[in-house]
């Protein structure tokens, strides 16, 4: 009954003006089993947007600038997954940026690691210094050359001194034993040291107990530790087998030295789309979470979803598997009503959407998690509307969410942060997915959530993403507002596989500014993943989160209305709304004369809505947009060209 109901759900949108169609998938993300990296065909379905005139400088009070870092061989290398390609420290006004080198498959090719440092809080920079080059070619083609690099910076306690920090990189390489993968390889370089670097270099091999193939998950604690997570999956077919790889590290004697150890999780043949793992401020509380279908262990109504395993003693233990149940009986109440409306809406008589406790959701294709300073766990990603067997991340079906425990794991809650657009894109046979960073201070009291989406009217596919943001104030529970970082700058609709930064820079003031680090991919050929990548990192873009607010203005943030972009409007234009109140939202266009010339309504129930609209039938002059929630309502001025 359930897959008919939705099958009757797609022949309704079909007919509707949403203009959406809603499409099942497959719950388990697609595989990466490439060796080779042949260079696709040209993308012919890219064609680059037409857009506004952008503005260099500062952009609506911000003075961001996007600073040229380094380059790699093609895009292969930071697509997927979100993963540590970024890290800031803050103690030390440091960054990294770890990522593949320029070059073909050969040995002095793109199968290198580099990275580029700051030390004066990414404003000037030391490009690719290389930390990690393959073996000479041997036997077995191609020389153990690395794929999906991984970098932090261990900072000693309570060192200041970036000339005593270190930078570690850790990363899969291809040496033929689990299949076309098998190896990892790590190691580290003294922070400062780029002219030459003076880098350590170990490589790990599968066999025995320890399988290897792709791992997500990598991170630094307060204590100069680091950590990472991945499963054991064995063969060619890469079957997870019961077995997580915990890796654990140090600096000793200006290397970096680490220790496995095998963790039972699960049953064999089990399925996994995501790991990632995090340590609080005190480096002693600690997460690591899969995301999982968990077949051989299901909750009711829900798909793939995190499943966290606690440490409280900095991984000297760990919990038994903490399951983050969506649907049934028990699941979360904000999750399991979120679309009921929408699906009661869009229903065909005389059929009734399944009941909340009855509707299964699923969460993918990845994830992301930190901290805050009270030891309690934040998730990031998308959760859709599924069935038992798939899922809908579709316009009207999806949404970016915060999912949290304030008690250390043992109940949770969640709230909507923005009703994406898009799930994913493909360019040049590489997917774009929205690629979810959670991000905190230093002392894990703020917290920030970003994501990309196409918000480009009349787009198909997130292939022209911005970055967006939200941020959080653990201790007095009120989030600021969506904000589309790229919006009106020189890389509006090209922030290409943006990434944040686990750390961010903070200093207080009148409110709370916070600097997010980010960097995305530039395409040199346009459309081309095969082609040379530039990276960019973007300096000095500040989120303003208010602190010591007092109960007259307590509602600082429940209502955000964005100025429309582009203004001056010509053809399309689109006005981002933030708010923390469910219900009904109004967009009302008037002229000069007070007559309406456009309206649209909305039921939202996300932290975020965007109305888009076209704008090109109105004649060229001033108006006034209205956007209404409740009993409140704001009136910004229009320019129509």
């Amino acid at each position: 009954m359930k897959k008919a109901i939705l099958i009757s759900l797609v022949l309704c949108l079909n007919i509707t003006n949403y203009g959406q169609e809603l499409i099942e998938r497959s719950t388990k993300a697609p595989t990466e089993k490439t060796i080779l990296e042949d260079a696709p065909q040209k993308d012919k379905s890219y064609v680059a947007p037409v857009l506004p005139e952008k503005k260099e400088g500062e952009i609506k009070g911000r003075s961001a600038s996007y600073i040229p870092i380094g380059q790699s061989g093609n895009a292969y290398g930071l697509y997927g997954n979100s993963r540590t390609y970024l890290w800031a420290e803050p103690e030390l006004n440091s960054v990294v940026f770890t990522h593949r080198m320029t070059g073909g498959v050969e040995y002095d090719g793109n199968g290198r690691v580099a990275y580029d440092v700051s030390i004066d809080g990414g404003t000037t920079w030391e490009t690719n210094v290389k930390v990690y080059q393959q073996d000479p070619p041997g036997p077995q083609w191609i020389d153990e050359p690395a794929r999906y690099p991984q970098g932090a910076i261990i900072n000693p306690s309570g060192n200041s001194d970036p000339a005593n920090a270190f930078y570690t990189y850790f990363c899969p390489i291809l040496d033929m034993t689990n299949g076309n993968w098998g190896g990892y390889a790590y190691g580290s370089n003294p922070l400062a040291e780029t002219d030459p670097p003076n880098p350590t270099k170990n490589n790990l091999t599968s066999g025995g107990y320890f399988w290897r193939y792709i791992p997500d998950a990598y991170t630094a604690t307060t204590l100069g530790e680091i950590w990472y997570i991945d499963g054991n999956y064995e063969g060619a077919d890469y079957i997870y087998n019961g077995t997580l790889t915990l890796g654990h590290g140090s600096i000793v004697d200006s290397e970096l030295l680490i220790e496995e150890s095998l963790m039972d999780f699960m049953e064999v043949g089990d399925a996994i789309n995501d790991h990632k793992i995090a340590f609080g401020p005190d480096g002693l509380t600690g997460y690591i979470m899969i995301m999982t279908d968990w077949q051989s262990n299901e909750v009711p109504f829900t798909g793939y979803h995190p499943v966290l395993i606690k440490t409280s003693d900095g991984g000297q233990t760990w919990s038994e598997p903490i399951q983050v149940q969506f649907g049934g009986v028990d699941g979360i109440e904000t999750i399991k009503y979120y679309w009921y409306e929408y699906l009661w809406s869009i229903t065909p008589e005389p059929y009734e959407p399944p009941h909340p406790d009855s509707t299964w959701f699923n969460m993918g294709y990845h994830g992301d998690i930190v901290v805050d300073g009270q030891g309690n766990p934040h998730i990031t990603g998308i959760i859709a509307l599924a069935t038992d067997g798939g899922w809908y991340p579709s316009q009207h079906t999806m949404a970016t969410w915060h999912l949290y425990s304030n008690d250390g794991g043992s109940t949770w809650d969640a709230i909507a942060l923005y009703d994406n657009i898009f799930f994913d894109g493909e360019i040049g046979g590489l997917a774009m997915y929205n690629r979810p960073y959670a991000m905190s201070t230093y002392d894990g009291r703020y917290i920030f959530f970003s994501w990309l989406d196409t918000d480009l009217d009349g787009s198909e596919e997130n292939i022209n993403p911005n970055i967006f943001i939200v941020g959080y104030d653990t201790e007095e529970q009120i989030y600021g507002p969506v904000n589309n970082v790229t919006e009106l700058s020189l890389y509006w609709y090209s922030a290409f596989y943006g990434s944040g930064s686990h750390y961010v820079f903070s200093g207080i003031e009148q409110n709370l500014n916070c600097e997010i680090p980010f960097v995305f991919t530039e395409y040199t050929v346009p459309g081309d993943p095969s082609s040379e990548m530039n990276f960019y990192y973007i300096d000095n873009y500040v989120y303003d989160i208010p602190i010591g607010i007092d109960e007259e203005n307590s509602n600082y943030y429940t209502m955000n209305v964005a100025q429309n972009f582009p203004n001056p409007a010509y053809a399309n234009t689109s006005i981002l709304i933030t708010t923390e109140t469910s219900g009904l939202i109004n967009l009302i266009i008037n002229n000069l004369m007070g007559q309406v010339v456009y309206s649209e309504s909305v039921y939202n129930k996300a932290l975020a809505h965007t109305f888009e609209f076209n704008v090109s039938n109105l004649k060229s002059g001033i108006y006034l947009y209205t956007v209404e929630i409740g009993n409140r309502s704001i009136t910004k001025k229009m320019i129509v060209q």
